[in-house]
């Protein structure tokens, strides 16, 4: 819709953004957020129109068209996309497009934070930023996984479990994280669970 596309280009501070494909997942409302930070940045959550539906027999979203309405659900702006215009038929790769394109979607965005639906958001995003980014010479931030220590870790487990069919591409790109730096994370690291991809 127009209206989403205006919203997110109009996002210029801190984007927090995530995607529920194929229902697999519910919406989980962000914990900890500042009284100004619902105004100062952006949320956003992707979802089919398969998803849609499901919430929508539920009582969470209008039912009708979904593409008629943007909707918001607590913090996020719910934004629908149609199946056939989705790359992909398996969702968690339409999942990852989103992700990795979020610098296209929201071009004037200063960070992104983005949040598997699996996961709850539980510290403020301008204070995550603040924090481990901005005047820190990182460009990346990247939270501890709940079972792995090391990105590589959850690499090999995405291979293992055929999450990914292109196993030459996951070694590539941890190839590429390894050489700038990414470390298993530690408890040096906190307050925040989170490993620091430096510059």
């Amino acid at each position: 819709m127009v209206s989403d596309r205006l919203a997110m280009e109009s996002c210029r501070g801190v984007v927090v953004a995530s995607a529920i494909f194929n229902d697999h997942d519910k919406i989980r409302q962000p914990k900890g957020l500042g009284s100004h930070t619902v105004k100062a940045a952006c949320f956003f959550m992707f979802i089919d129109d398969r998803t849609h539906r499901v919430l929508a027999s539920h009582g969470i979203l209008e039912d009708g068209h979904v593409a008629s309405a943007s909707a918001v659900v607590g913090a996020w702006r719910v934004v629908t996309l149609q199946q056939q215009q989705l790359p992909y038929e398996d969702p968690a790769m339409n999942g990852v497009v989103v992700k990795h394109l979020l610098h296209r979607l929201f071009p004037n965005a200063r960070f992104s934070v983005w949040v598997d639906a699996k996961m709850q958001l539980t510290v403020d995003p301008l204070l995550l930023v603040h924090s481990l980014l901005a005047g820190k010479g990182a460009d990346m931030a990247v939270s501890r996984h709940p079972f792995n220590l090391h990105a590589m870790e959850e690499a090999i487990a995405t291979a293992r479990w055929r999450k990914w069919r292109d196993v030459d591409a996951i070694r590539a790109q941890m190839e590429a994280y390894c050489s700038h730096g990414l470390q298993p994370w530690s408890p040096s690291k906190l307050p925040y669970p989170s490993g620091i991809h430096s510059r």
